[in-house]
């Protein structure tokens, strides 16, 4: 049954009893979410000429970064951990009619809370096709990116108060280069704290940041079309507007690769 309340409210409450119970931290983080006013946010693209630096070597789209500034800044849960597990985000992109991109690597701009880093470090991604209320898709390519192809990398903005890093991930399918046909497609890339001897992985989480398009590149998401599945919570795949308190939201992530027409 889908809830209404915002995944990373509910993930938030959980931490707090749990640091409260370790008294391993001194601040909770359920002022991630902020009250709103009647208007909610809205994607608007807000382009930037200069794609961020970890596009490197080319971005084929960025959907934007996350604005700690705005009261309609949000992130929601996107983790493999053990404290939460198999709970995912889904952003939507666009190769447009005539195109074929070859995905070389991806990356989700994320905030994470209890421990600054990975453990196993590598990383799960996979894009899919089909996504829609309620249902997965298909798999189109995925693979796992291993420690050497996989980066963490602080951005220079600090959301709550939270050091925000992008996730970078070497896109080598276990398929065989990642080549997109015209179409829509949806990108996840799970961050992982799995290992049990690794005391940080019993209180790690990681958010996925949104954006409402600030300094984005390349092409404009397709609206509206984000989703966030997670057993744990009680979510089947459900449309980010229905998730969110603080409106339809996009997550902030990049594609990167080349394009032929």
């Amino acid at each position: 049954m889908k809830k209404t309340l915002c995944a990373i409210a509910m993930v938030a409450a959980l931490f707090t009893v749990s640091a409260l119970a370790q008294n391993t931290r001194t601040k909770g983080i359920p002022s991630l979410v902020r009250s709103q006013g009647p208007e909610k946010g809205h994607y608007k693209a807000q382009p930037s000429e200069v794609p961020p630096a970890v596009c490197s070597p080319t971005c084929l789209t960025y959907t934007g970064d996350t604005n700690p500034a705005s009261a309609d800044d949000n992130g929601f849960a996107n983790e493999n951990t053990l404290l939460v597990a198999d709970t995912t985000g889904w952003g939507a992109f666009t190769v447009p009619a005539g195109q074929t991109w070859t995905v070389d690597g991806a990356f989700i701009n994320t905030i994470p809370d209890g421990y600054d880093g990975l453990d196993p470090t590598a990383s799960s991604w996979t894009i899919a096709t089909g996504v829609s209320e309620g249902n997965a898709g298909s798999v189109y390519a995925s693979g796992t990116s291993t420690s050497a192809n996989t980066q963490f990398i602080p951005t220079g903005r600090f959301p709550f108060g939270f050091t925000e890093y992008s996730l970078k991930v070497k896109t080598i399918a276990t398929t065989g280069s990642t080549v997109l046909p015209s179409g829509t497609y949806w990108l996840n890339i799970t961050p992982q704290c799995t290992d049990a001897s690794n005391g940080s992985c019993d209180i790690a989480q990681y958010f996925w940041d949104d954006t409402f398009g600030l300094n984005n590149y390349g092409l404009i998401p397709p609206a509206n079309d984000s989703f966030f599945n997670s057993p744990y919570f009680g979510f089947d795949y459900a449309n980010l507007c229905e998730v969110s308190s603080t409106g339809c939201q996009v997550f902030s992530f990049g594609i990167i690769g080349t394009s032929a027409w």
